[in-house]
């Protein structure tokens, strides 16, 4: 995934929630820029974007400040685009629409 230039607070809100999701596999992925291998790894970090789109509403909700800030909408937008362009690119575009559907 491409964390650069503006993205890489992306990347930081990415990180925040894969620790607060307590999902070291995915914190360890995004961390170290490592890509996918199958189609499960593509699943878990489809199910990722949307349990992180949850826990971001929450936070909101809650009034919780995540990075110095209280709304994560532009931030879920842009990790939209990134995570879904990744896993359409490296061949996983049904898996992804899959999972969308199923939340």
């Amino acid at each position: 995934m491409n964390f650069s230039g503006n993205d890489k607070k992306a990347k930081q809100v990415a990180l925040h929630y894969a620790k607060i999701l307590d999902n070291q596999w995915i914190y360890t992925l995004i961390d170290n820029n490592q890509s996918i291998a199958n189609s499960n790894q593509a699943r878990e970090l489809s199910l990722f974007y949307w349990a992180m789109l949850d826990q971001s509403a929450l936070d909101k909700e809650n009034g919780v400040i995540v990075l110095d800030e209280s709304d994560m909408q532009y931030w879920m937008e842009r990790l939209l685009n990134i995570i879904s362009g990744y896993l359409s690119n490296n061949g996983y575009q049904e898996i992804w629409d899959q999972v969308s559907t199923e939340v």
